[in-house]
């Protein structure tokens, strides 16, 4: 058997390193997208408080909103906020924001109770939404409309 002349074989080993140099990319491009698109953008309660014009208790986690027309306030403006809030604290939000009490009206596939808030508005915004009512929390929908 012949061997390879030596120039072969320091190509072959070039080529090799070219390749794993090119696999590393890839899974570091990979590493890259998937970080950027993580979603961890969800604004703090006093941003939510702001650009709502609503009252939440201090105990209230933020899960999704969509403020961003609301950030150059103009009638007509609207934002989405789903909120969770302990379900000791709950009656606090529909007292401090004049909210009617809600309607529950069925369950979720999950079995937990569900209902709307009747839709009404402030001095300052429009409001409607639904609830998720849970032993420990009630998760709120809020469709948010600027007058």
């Amino acid at each position: 058997m012949v061997l390879p002349a030596p120039v072969a074989r320091r190509r072959a080993l070039w080529a090799a390193l070219c390749l794993l140099a090119t696999f590393a990319g890839l899974i570091g491009a990979v590493a890259a997208l998937a970080w950027a698109l993580e979603d961890d953008n969800t604004p703090d309660l006093q941003t939510i408080t702001e650009a709502t014009h609503l009252t939440y208790p201090d105990s209230t986690d933020v899960v999704e909103a969509d403020i961003a027309a609301l950030h150059a306030p103009a009638p007509g403006a609207s934002a989405e906020v789903t909120v969770d809030i302990p379900a000791d604290d709950f009656g606090t939000f529909i007292a401090d924001n004049g909210m009617d009490p809600p309607l529950v009206s069925g369950t979720t596939p999950a079995g937990t109770a569900s209902g709307l808030l009747a839709s009404d508005c402030t001095d300052e915004v429009c409001y409607s939404g639904t609830v998720i009512l849970d032993e420990e929390t009630v998760t709120v929908r809020l469709r948010i409309t600027l007058i």
